[in-house]
C-alpha cells in the first residue's frame, strides 16, 4: 500500500489561494477649509497652522489608506492647476470626480474642515465613485480643541469608525 506523504501548510495555502483584490485607486484631495471667525472679512487671514494642518490630516489619510493596503493613492501632483482651479470641493457639488477619473482613480477624496471657533472643529470626508459619481461614502466628526494631534485624532477617528469599516451584509 502506497504511503502518503504529509502536505505542507504552505503548499496548502498555495494550492487553495484565492486571487488577490486589486487595491482601491484613490484620489485624496486637498481639504477644504472654513474659519467662521473669519466670516465677514474682505481678504480673510488664515492661520499659518490651520493651513499646515490641513495638509497635515490629508497626508495622514493618504498614509493610512496606504498602509490599509486595500486602497493605492493615486498621484495628482501633475494635476495641480487643475485641482487648485476647480476646488474649493465642498462647493462644487463632485467636480473632482473628473479629476480623480483621468488620473486613473476608482474614487475621489475630500475632506473639509470647518473652525466654528478656536475649540471647536468640525471635520468630514465625503467619497465618490469616479464611474457614477455618486457619494460613496459621508462622515464628519466633532474635535474639541485645535492642536495638531487633536486634528491627526479626529481624521484617524474617521478613517477607523466610518471610512474603513465595511457595509453590513444586505
Amino acid at each position: 500500500m502506497p504511503l502518503l506523504k504529509p502536505v505542507s501548510s504552505a503548499l496548502l495555502a498555495c494550492m487553495f489561494a484565492l486571487p488577490a483584490e486589486a487595491a482601491t485607486k484613490a484620489a485624496v484631495f486637498p481639504f477644504d477649509f472654513h474659519d467662521a471667525q473669519q466670516d465677514g472679512e474682505i481678504v480673510p487671514q488664515y492661520n499659518s497652522d490651520d493651513l499646515r494642518r490641513l495638509k497635515l490630516i490629508a497626508d495622514e489619510l493618504r498614509s493610512l489608506m496606504e498602509k490599509d493596503g486595500k486602497y493605492a493613492v493615486v498621484d495628482l501632483s501633475s494635476r495641480e492647476k487643475e485641482v487648485e482651479a476647480a476646488s474649493p470641493f465642498n462647493q462644487c457639488n463632485g467636480c473632482e470626480v473628473a479629476i480623480a477619473k483621468e488620473a486613473g482613480a476608482d474614487i475621489a477624496v475630500t475632506g473639509y474642515v470647518d473652525k466654528v471657533s478656536g475649540a471647536l472643529i468640525n471635520l468630514a470626508i465625503v467619497a465618490r465613485d469616479t464611474k457614477t459619481g455618486e457619494l460613496t461614502k459621508t462622515m464628519s466628526a466633532s474635535i474639541n480643541g485645535n492642536t495638531d494631534e487633536l486634528w491627526l485624532h479626529g481624521v484617524r477617528y474617521l478613517w477607523r469608525n466610518r471610512f474603513n469599516v465595511e457595509a453590513p451584509p444586505k
